[in-house]
């Protein structure tokens, strides 16, 4: 019984790894055009080659089959994301250490606004538009609006997060 299960699965990942492909492979072709045109020695046939490589790129953005981010674009990106669980996947580019050199460790941020909930535990929304809730009580101090917010990753894809300084409790992003 395991082994079908095991069978289907496998086909299943294998299909959709299929599908995904050629839609990778078309997006490189369109970028490797245009390095393709540099080798041309004739000016006009490299420039015509140059203009059909531009037009075929537009296309591709215009159909968004293409996204082209420039690196403050990812940086921010990365920074709204912070404290969202997503699966490990390249999608800024670059290899594997670059992602975990330039992954965001930390964030700082104002209170928008705060709301109570039961226990002690807190709503907190911030001036980054993310929600992040109390797992436990803060046990020093009340935030508010326009108090400081610094929010870091602790052990085990969990996150601390202390107001103006002061000790730090378990938080969680909610939005």
């Amino acid at each position: 019984m395991l082994p079908m299960y095991v069978t289907a699965i496998t086909m299943l990942l294998a299909g959709a790894s299929a599908s995904v492909a050629p839609q990778e492979a078309e997006s490189a072709k369109v970028i490797d055009q245009i390095a393709q045109c540099r080798s041309i020695a004739d000016a006009a046939q490299r420039l015509a080659c140059f203009d059909g490589a531009a037009a075929a790129l537009q296309t591709a953005r215009d159909r968004r089959e293409i996204v082209v981010l420039d690196r403050e674009a990812v940086k921010q990106t990365r920074r709204r994301l912070f404290g969202i669980a997503l699966p490990k996947i390249k999608l800024f580019g670059g290899s594997d250490d670059d992602d975990e050199k330039e992954e965001i460790r930390e964030i700082d941020a104002k209170i928008v606004s705060a709301r109570p909930i039961a226990n002690g535990r807190w709503v907190i929304k911030l001036d980054d538009g993310s929600t992040w809730q109390t797992i436990e009580p803060f046990a020093s101090a009340e935030p508010k609006a326009g108090d400081s917010m610094h929010i870091k990753r602790a052990a085990l894809g969990s996150f601390m997060g202390s107001v103006n300084g002061l000790r730090s409790a378990r938080i969680r992003r909610t939005d």
